[in-house]
């Protein structure tokens, strides 16, 4: 049965908190070719499939280097090593001009949040320079107050640790109880359910949903945005 949504839906203000990456943007093969080109030029390895599902998506970028360096590496490597990957991702995104925009049914559904003025924000793995790209390139101050927006700021624990959630919704002010989360990785489902979030949505394609409704975290499950408009009906 689905965990209680708040003590009374109809007074309890509702808030919604968006993971950024491979959720309002559907960059996960960007990323991943990313990290593979990365791994091969810096470590001289491959990455399965089953370590990006388990060990890099949704992961900070500390816990990710430190892992594929099968080794503990100093602040000033892992800031080294982060920013040669994300100059290969950016690029990456940059190149594939048809693919950079928001996810389908994302700009609707924002749009509708701030009319409605329902608290939202971002909590996302991403660090300081790639959500300066987001916001520059995809106008983010237009639905989000970015200094409400969590990141990985190197001083938080990573998911699928519940502090980026936690955080969250302090910063809209809104109890974890009565928010909603849209995550697309296990350790952000994870994360989101440790921090004591009322409803967690798993964001995938539909040939990839079925290891997320099996997850006892997740309350349900949407392909694209325009599907979210069934929680709209209950705000």
């Amino acid at each position: 049965m689905p965990r209680s949504f708040g003590s009374n839906p109809v007074i309890d203000q509702v808030g919604v908190i968006f993971d950024f990456n491979g959720t309002l943007f559907s960059d996960s093969d960007k990323q991943e070719k990313a990290w593979r080109t990365f791994s091969k030029q810096e470590f001289h390895r491959s990455i399965t499939d089953d370590e990006f599902q388990n060990y890099i998506h949704g992961r900070n970028n500390n816990f990710i280097m430190q892992y594929l360096a099968d080794q503990p590496l100093t602040e000033n490597q892992i800031s080294d090593m982060v920013e040669k990957k994300e100059a290969i991702y950016r690029n990456l995104c940059k190149e594939d001009k048809s693919h950079f925009h928001l996810a389908c049914g994302a700009v609707r559904l924002l749009n509708e949040l701030a009319s409605r003025q329902i608290p939202r924000t971002v909590a996302t793995a991403s660090g300081k320079t790639n959500l300066d790209f987001y916001v520059s390139s995809f106008q983010l101050e237009k639905w989000f107050d970015i200094q409400k927006v969590i990141y990985d700021d190197g001083m938080i624990p990573g998911k699928p640790n519940p502090d980026f959630y936690i955080r969250a919704s302090q910063a809209i002010a809104v109890p974890a109880k009565n928010c909603i989360v849209v995550e697309d990785a296990v350790s952000g489902i994870q994360a989101a359910h440790s921090a004591g979030i009322g409803k967690v949505i798993a964001i995938c394609p539909r040939n990839k949903q079925e290891i997320f409704a099996e997850m006892p975290e997740v309350y349900d499950v949407i392909s694209n945005f325009y599907e979210f408009d069934r929680f709209l009906l209950r705000m």
